[in-house]
């Protein structure tokens, strides 16, 4: 084995290699030597050995070690001797193969060994160890150039080779055991193999008919779904789109029950949900299903609306129980359906609209036999459903004709709307117990209806409305009486206010009544009105006014009609007038007379100069009326209106006597004078000064002469004035106001005459005969 190619160290260029070396592929570089050799470590180990087994296997083995050194000697000089001569390998060329191909596979093992990488400790360590086997050679024999050189290294490749084959069967034999194990395990492999593929093969073929059969099963699962769809489709369709023959029958012929609105609503149900099929590529499937539901649905609605106008125009029926609420469910069916149920309504509306009517004239009109034989038929018909109580008060009211009553309006009136009243009761309550619900039924259906109650109750007394409207206007318009008028406003009142009860707070045939207690006020306040422009154009209301000084007739018959219709009122207002048209009113009774009557007094020529007899007059007149009105709780306004105008008319008069007692004892004058500079105050002793009146004398009639005339003409006159003021205010009605004329005008006459003295003491220190207390004594004051 060549390790180093010594061609390098030929000493001469004569010399030749006598052998060549073997070509291994050796790198130049020496530090990829390393790389090359990988497994050295291995080597080294085997060629290092353990010192006890190379010492024990030494002697054993030294003859194989030359054997095999000889025997691979032998196999490279051949192979030299067959590159060196080409005739002889092609002669020998069989011979030869069989040692190439050993020379080609050692050549591959050692290219294994050696070109795996090994490391630089390695490295160092194989040759550490070739050194020591080096040592006990001769060195120059191994570097020789010659064939003994070359024979040397051979030798030594030999020693190494042999070393290393020996190390290597060592190893080999501990490896024995496992290759043993390793055989034994190849051949259950390939029993495992063998039974793998066959496996393999199986399952492939399972695989394949597994694969196919659920193909099979998933297409006749697809092909089940689809099937079981269809099924579910057809069975949803038929429930949905389809009427069984005895649903058709149901509705075509059977009862009118619960069964018959639950298969009258799948009916429209299915109606409903034909859209869809509608909005299909071919929609004649629809039409033809829609087609024959609607004229299910039509023969069906068409058997309620029958089976309900039956009912309803024969009240009896509805002794039955069960026949009521069959008519409730046909009543809530057709409320959804709003055109037959307004038709209904109307039909059944029209039909008691037109009873009533006959009913009505009947009783007007005085067809006693007819409208008794009506009687007892409705009587036979409600008493089925009314109360007893509320029919026996209705036969009471209703037992004799209302045209008997003619004669007497406000009798008449009350007859008529008793008549009336219990008609409408009985229809509200026939109406009431026709329309209302059981109580399982929902609360906003109830409400719904108490609605259509109230509304067919009004619709059919809205037939009353015309004709009572017409009968009782008529009296009252024909009617002139205000205690007739008021008697009927009274009972018109009475009623709406029991209507309202009854039916409600609105409606037409309670607008109606409405408008008769409206038309009653406007009457009366038509009646007086007239009343009062007829007496503010009378002549013979002028010519009451004369020297008696008495009130006018007009005025005592006027509140004689009107005061007591008044006095039997006990609202807030009079006939329950709005604020505004209250007022209207008492000022049409109250002051519009008073108007009149100082009018007439304006235009009546015997009292233009005679202003004590108009004063008279005036609170005579204003006297009977605060005497009329006073005890009239209504009228206490007008009672403080009219106390002041008596006020007014009382102060006017009371200076109208102090006037006249003044200038009768030739005072007037100096009263005036007085009053000019400072007004004397009666009550005000404290505050006189006489000297505050110093002014007086420059009046030149202010002299001690004049003064002595006034005071003959006050003896003459003071002792006849009360007789003669007694016999001027005896005409006035009130005794109070006449005492209050005659103490107030005497009061003021003393009072002045006292500081009027007083005056007369200071500045011309004269005095009145009388004093202050015979004066009182002679007007016969208490004072």
């Amino acid at each position: 084995m060549d390790y180093i190619d010594f061609t390098t160290f030929n000493k001469s260029s004569d010399t030749t290699n006598d052998a060549l070396s073997l070509s291994l592929p050796i790198p130049a570089n020496i530090e990829n030597l390393s790389k090359r050799f990988s497994n050295l470590n291995n080597l080294t180990r085997i060629l290092k050995g353990d010192s006890q087994a190379s010492g024990t296997r030494e002697g054993d083995e030294a003859n194989n070690e030359n054997a095999l050194a000889e025997k691979y000697a032998k196999m490279s000089l051949s192979i030299l001797e067959s590159k060196d001569d080409p005739t002889a390998m092609e002669g020998s060329s069989s011979g030869v193969s069989t040692t190439s191909e050993q020379h080609t596979n050692l050549n591959v093992r050692l290219a294994r060994v050696l070109n795996e990488s090994l490391s630089d400790a390695s490295i160092r360590e194989i040759f550490t160890y070739l050194q020591e086997k080096v040592i006990g050679e001769n060195d120059s024999e191994l570097i020789e150039p010659g064939l003994i050189g070359s024979m040397n290294r051979k030798k030594l490749r030999g020693k190494v080779e042999s070393e290393l084959i020996r190390n290597s069967s060592y190893v080999l034999k501990e490896y024995a055991p496992l290759v043993r194990q390793l055989k034994a395990i190849e051949t259950r492999l390939n029993q495992l193999n063998e039974l793998n593929r066959t496996t393999n093969e199986k399952i492939v073929k399972n695989y394949e008919f597994s694969t196919e059969f659920n193909s099979k099963v998933s297409e006749l699962n697809q092909e089940k779904q689809l099937v079981g769809l269809q099924k579910n489709l057809l069975i949803v369709f038929k429930e949905k789109f389809t009427l069984n023959e005895y649903e058709e029958f149901v509705l075509s012929q059977g009862e009118l029950n619960e069964e018959f609105f639950v298969t009258l609503k799948k009916a429209e149900s299915i109606n409903e949900n034909c859209s869809i099929l509608l909005a299909i590529d071919n929609p004649q499937l629809g039409v033809k299903i829609m087609t024959k539901i609607n004229h299910i649905i039509n023969k069906s609605r068409e058997r309620i609306v029958s089976y309900t106008n039956k009912t309803l125009n024969n009240l009896y029926s509805l002794n039955l129980k069960s026949r009521l609420i069959t008519l409730h469910k046909c009543f809530q069916y057709l409320k959804r359906q709003m055109n037959y149920f307004d038709e209904i309504i109307n039909t059944f509306s029209e039909s008691r609209s037109k009873l009533l009517i006959e009913e009505f004239y009947n009783q007007i009109q005085g067809d006693l036999d007819q409208q008794q034989q009506q009687q007892r038929q409705q009587q036979q018909q409600q008493s089925e459903v009314n109360s007893q109580k509320q029919r026996s008060i209705s036969n009471a009211d209703s037992s004799r004709p209302i045209f008997i009553n003619a004669h007497d309006p406000v009798r008449f009136v009350g007859d008529l709307l008793a008549y009336v009243h219990s008609v409408a009761v009985n229809e509200s309550e026939t109406i009431k117990n026709i329309f209302t619900f059981e109580e399982e039924h929902e609360e906003h259906v109830r409400q719904e209806f108490e609605s259509i109650i109230a509304e067919i109750t009004d619709r059919i007394l809205k037939s009353l409305s015309r004709p009572i409207k017409t009968r009782i206007e008529s009296l009252i318009s024909s009617e002139t009486k205000l205690s007739t008028i008021y008697q009927i406003f009274n009972l018109v009142e009475l009623y709406s206010f029991m209507f309202s009860k009854q039916l409600g707070n609105t409606g037409n045939f309670l607008d109606t009544i409405q408008e008769l207690v409206t038309m009653s006020r406007e009457r009366i306040m038509i009646i007086i009105t007239n009343r009062l422009a007829t007496v503010r154009t009378s002549n013979v209301a002028r010519l009451e006014l004369n020297l008696d000084l008495q009130p006018p007739e007009w005025i005592i018959d006027f509140y004689s009609d009107i005061l007591p219709i008044i006095d039997q009122i006990t609202t807030p207002t009079i006939m329950n007038f709005s604020e505004e048209d209250n007022i209207k009113f008492m000022k049409s009774i109250i002051n519009e007379p008073i108007e009149i009557f100082n009018l007439h007094l304006s235009t009546n020529h015997l009292f233009h100069d005679q202003k004590e007899d108009l004063l008279i007059i005036r609170l005579n007149f204003l006297d009977l009326i605060l005497g009329k009105i006073m005890p009239i709780s209504l009228l206490s306004e007008k009672v403080l209106e009219v106390n002041d105008m008596i006020h007014e008319l009382t102060i006017e008069l009371k200076q109208y006597e102090l006037e006249e007692l003044l200038k009768q004892c030739n005072l007037y004058n100096y009263y005036n004078i007085t009053n000019m500079i400072c007004p004397l105050e009666q009550n005000n002793d404290e505050m006189f000064d006489v000297v505050v009146y110093e002014p007086i004398k420059e009046n030149q009639l202010y002299t001690s002469e004049e003064m002595a005339k006034v005071n003959d003409l006050v003896q003459s006159v003071v002792p006849n004035a009360l007789i003669e003021i007694q016999s001027n205010l005896m005409k006035l009605n009130s005794p109070i106001t006449v005492e209050e004329v005659i103490n107030t005008s005497f009061t003021e006459f003393v009072h002045f005459y006292k500081r009027f003295n007083d005056i007369n003491n200071e500045f011309l220190q004269y005095s009145f005969t009388w004093t202050e207390y015979e004066l009182n004594t002679l007007l016969g004051l208490d004072k």
